[in-house]
């Protein structure tokens, strides 16, 4: 439990004044559910660690990056970690530390129960799918390609397990990459409703690139990972990311729809 660790954290002396430590997450690390802490000397000495620890009573266990530091004034730097799985408890009371721990031993702790970063958000869509997934399955399970001018067919697949709450799908946002055909629209709507009677369903999604610059192909981080608006059994939105295989063969299509090279 988290709880007692954070409660310990309390009496640990703050960081210098000047030093601080958000978490941050870039947009490639969003479907491998990687983070970073990002700790920034704004002091006028050097500071040094020897690894930090973030504590999250919504995470089922503690981030641990081992590695020793040291940043001179103005210095920052972005220590990468794994996202432990996400706790989902009716009336989890929100508390987070970050911990300094020393090389010479002892403490350093910074609060950050009141900051508003990814990680809201994030624990919020994965415990909304977790409900979902009660009740039904989700996976982006085939992709058609087409040729230029044409659109490409992405198969959703639904499989209800058999139990869980009743579940509505209200529909499917775009995506920086990708659009829904005929009209280059930006939602795909759904109105699926599931129960623990419902059949398994797989849904055609008619797709066309969102636009041809070949930047979007080369730098793409996102444009394959799906938001999907819930109504029940409450409101709000997942993601669900297509798999390696299919985001590879559709920033191929992508690439050939659009005639990069020609």
């Amino acid at each position: 439990m988290l709880a007692p660790t954070l409660a310990g954290c309390a009496a640990a002396p703050a960081p210098p004044d000047g030093v601080t430590a958000s978490l941050v997450q870039q947009r490639s690390d969003v479907a491998d559910r990687v983070a970073e802490v990002r700790v920034h000397n704004g002091s006028d000495a050097a500071f040094a660690f020897a690894g930090v620890r973030v504590e999250d009573t919504r995470f089922a266990a503690s981030a641990d990056i081992e590695g020793e530091v040291r940043l001179a004034a103005g210095e920052t730097v972005d220590l990468r970690f794994a996202l432990p799985d996400v706790v989902c408890a009716p009336g989890l009371k929100l508390r987070r530390t970050l911990v300094f721990e020393l090389a010479g031993g002892g403490e350093l702790a910074s609060d950050l129960t009141t900051a508003d970063d990814f990680t809201l958000g994030l624990h919020e869509r994965e415990c909304l799918l977790a409900e979902v997934s009660r009740t039904a399955e989700l996976a982006w399970t085939a992709f058609a390609p087409s040729p230029p001018g044409e659109p490409a067919h992405a198969t959703l697949t639904v499989t209800p397990t058999g139990g869980g709450d009743p579940v509505l799908l209200a529909g499917i946002q775009s995506t920086n990459l990708l659009q829904f055909a005929p009209k280059g629209g930006d939602r795909w709507g759904l109105d699926l409703a599931l129960d623990a009677a419902s059949a398994a369903v797989e849904v055609d999604v008619p797709l066309v690139p969102q636009r041809c610059d070949p930047h979007v192909v080369q730098e793409d981080k996102r444009g394959t990972i799906f938001t999907i608006e819930v109504e029940e059994p409450r409101a709000g939105t997942i993601e669900l990311p297509m798999p390696p295989e299919l985001k590879a063969r559709v920033l191929t299509w992508v690439a050939e729809w659009c005639r990069f090279g020609q």
